[in-house]
Parts: C-alpha cells; structure tokens; sequence
C-alpha cells in the first residue's frame, strides 16, 4: 500500500495564530498527521514543525480594524485584498488541495476565488455568528439596513464555500434558520488539546489557607463581562479577603480595565500589558484555583460555549459561569457555580459560595470532568480529519456526513450518548447532531 501523501491546506484569518487557539488546534491537527498548513493570517512570519507537518504562518497586516462600522468594513476589505492576492500567490506556487476560510467577515472566502476556479474544496469555518455580533456590538437592531447587510454577507461568504463548520449545535440552528449551510455543515468544537494542554487532570480542591486565585482568560471587549468580575471585588475584598484574580487577554478595553481594576481592589487584581499566548496557556491554568466565566448575556453571547470555560474544566479547576442558554445546554448547576450574567453581587455571592464548600466545589468540579468527557477533542479531530479528507478525495462517501451525522461523528454521537445515559442525562453529542 502506497504511503499517504500530505495535504496541503491553506488558512485564512484575521487573527494572530499565537493568540488564536482554534486556528492552532485545527492547523495542529492537520500538521501532526503530515499536512502542510499555510496561514495568511495577522502577525508575524514563522515556520513551526508539528508532527511530521509544518505549519507556515504568512502575515499580510498586524493588528485587527477597530473603531466604528466603517472603520472595520475597510480594515475587512483591506485584509481580504491582501489575503487574496497571497493565497493565490500560494496557490500558484504549489496548489492546495483545501482552502479553509476563518469567518469574520464570512465573505473572506472570496480571498479563495483563485483557487476554488482551479477546482479546490473551500470550508468556511464561522468562529461567531457575525450578524449577532454585529448588531449587539454596535447597538443594532435585527431589521437595521447595517445587519441586513451584514447578513446578506453571511450568505454570500456561505454561497462561496463547498461546506461550513461552526463550533456548536446553536450555532448551526442559527444559521439554519437564516437558510445558511443547510445540508453542508458540520460542527467541529471547540473541545481542549491534551496535545497542547496536557492530559485532563482530576478535579482540584480549594487551598486551605493563602490566596485563592481566580483566573479569566479571554477577549477583553465588554460582551466578556470583565468589568463585572472587577466590580465583583468591590465586595469580595471584604467577604473573601484572600481572593485574588489574574485577568489574561487580548483588547483595546484593556487599559480602562487595569484603571478600574487599580480603583476597586488595589494590588488584588493583576492584568498583564500583554496578551498571553496560547502556548503560556497550560501555565496560567497549573497556577490557578477557579476559572470564571463572566460573560454577558446577548443575542450573540447566548449562542457562545467558551472554550476557556472547556480549558478551566480540563484543567481540573472549579468553575464559576454566567447562567447562559448554550453554557446550560451542556453543564448544569450540579457542574458549575452559576450566577446572573451581568451581576457583579451574583458573581461575588457564587466565589463566596465556592469559597464556604469546598467539599461542594470539589464535587462540581468533579462532575463538570466527567461531562467535558462526552465532549473530547479526539471525536472532534477525528470529524475534522474526515472532513477534510473528503473534500480533498480522500475518504469514501459517508465517512463524514454533510451534516456530520454519519462516520466519525456519528460514531461519536453515539459513544456520547453510551457515557450521558449512563450518567441518566442527555447526550450533547446527540444534540449536535439531531
């Protein structure tokens, strides 16, 4: 039997792949196996050998569009002119055999036009919901003439693809809903690399004694709530004086962040001035007590299973978590400490909660591993892995369904459902793939 030649994949996102810990598990995957991965992307030029692979990193821009509207459909259409004309520069060099495409916009598949004229599968893989984004972020309405638009693109950027990703169950409803990927989707999400993470470690009990460390990671931007995990302090420094929070991530909310932060709970709080790349990830967890997830509830918030919530639980770290819809569809109040999105009282009352059971905390703890079990990375790999085949003429019909209900996932699926039922409750893998 002949030995399996390497893919070549091309990847385009308007994000740094040091910071971006979904590129680098996709891009990750593909390498380690022996595909050659090409990022046009933000950042800086490097090579890195992973596995047997390479993955290439081909930056056309720094930093990401920031300001209002019009600043960031220019900064978009910038990027996509760049990304264009070196993906197909990459692509004439040697052909790839998929371009994968990382939404937003959606419409940054039109950067794989060369390439999908000479006959290459294009993925779109949608990060977020870009209309409900939109439209939260700048205080939109559905029907505004803006997130009509912003929707309209999402269909066009769709339309460009052989086949969308998204990273859960909603958020393919979602787009469903809009007539989006229908019949071509498949969720691949968002589950924790133990190549990069290390192995899931056992629930970890609170310190007796000296500081309990809280620790965010993720975006900065208020849709996170990290104003809220600060204003939390403004009572926790009193009830729970041994609590402390390190605050790790990316965004131009930072400096008004460590302000405030200076302001409540002096020499409590620490946010550093840099972001922390996903490599420093694994410390960051080993160092700390709880995880928190202070996200705000919104039309595209609600939509959202933060992998940093996944990260925290594979760490073996107690949660703290907004009671959102996505979030309770996959843990419980049996999992994690839940509180009202948005309530810096309900944010203290459930660390202080944590803080007075610990034996309590430790059985959550506990339970939210088993659960993050029904949702590994290697079912996810797998799914991604034959998808990708198939697009490029590598694996039989059926091996990954369109919707992802048949051959890996659906083996997976059902694998899931064999650990929920045992447990007495639904299988989230079912979910995903109903």
């Amino acid at each position: 039997m002949s030995a399996r030649r390497p893919l070549r994949v091309g990847m385009v996102h308007l994000s740094d792949p040091r910071i971006d810990s979904r590129i680098q598990r996709l891009a990750g995957a593909l390498a380690a196996r022996g595909d050659e991965v090409d990022l046009v992307c933000l950042g800086a030029p490097s090579a890195v050998r992973v596995g047997a692979g390479t993955i290439r990193a081909h930056p056309v821009g720094t930093e990401k569009p920031a300001g209002g509207p019009g600043a960031y459909v220019r900064g978009y259409l910038r990027f996509l002119a760049a990304a264009g004309r070196r993906l197909t520069r990459l692509d004439l060099d040697r052909r790839f055999d998929v371009v994968e495409i990382h939404n937003m916009p959606d419409v940054l598949t039109a950067a794989a036009l060369g390439p999908r004229l000479r006959g290459t599968p294009v993925i779109l893989d949608v990060h977020d919901t870009f209309p409900e984004l939109f439209a939260t972020l700048y205080g939109r309405a559905p029907g505004d003439p803006l997130v009509r638009l912003v929707r309209a693109q999402e269909r066009v950027g769709a339309a460009l693809a052989d086949h969308v990703i998204v990273v859960t169950g909603e958020a393919r409803e979602r787009l469903a809903s809009r007539g989006v990927g229908v019949g071509r989707c498949t969720v691949v999400m968002n589950a924790p690399d133990g190549a990069v993470l290390g192995p899931a470690r056992p629930a970890r009990r609170l310190p007796a004694a000296g500081p309990m460390r809280l620790l965010y990671l993720g975006g900065l931007a208020p849709r996170f709530g990290v104003e809220t995990l600060i204003r939390a302090f403004g009572r926790l420094r009193t009830t729970a004086p041994r609590v402390h929070a390190r605050i790790c991530g990316p965004g131009a909310d930072r400096d008004r962040l460590a302000r405030l932060a200076a302001e409540v709970a002096p020499d409590r709080i620490e946010i550093p001035a840099a972001p922390v790349p996903f490599a420093a990830v694994p410390a960051e967890l080993a160092a700390a007590d709880v995880g928190v997830v202070p996200t705000l509830h919104d039309a595209f918030t609600e939509l959202l299973l933060p992998v940093k919530l996944l990260e925290y639980v594979h760490a073996g770290l107690p949660v703290v978590s907004s009671r959102l819809p996505a979030i309770g569809h996959y843990f419980t109040g049996a999992e994690l400490r839940t509180f009202a999105p948005g309530d810096p009282a309900a944010l203290a009352a459930a660390v202080e909660a944590a803080c007075a059971d610990p034996d309590g905390t430790h059985r959550r703890a506990q339970a939210a591993g088993a659960r993050l079990a029904d949702l590994g990375w290697e079912r996810e790999r797998a799914r991604y892995l034959a998808l990708v085949d198939r697009l490029a003429g590598r694996a039989p019909d059926g091996e990954a369904g369109a919707d992802g209900a048949t051959g890996a996932d659906g083996a997976g699926a059902e694998a899931a459902g064999r650990a929920a039922a045992a447990r007495g409750r639904p299988s989230p893998a079912a979910a995903l793939v109903r």
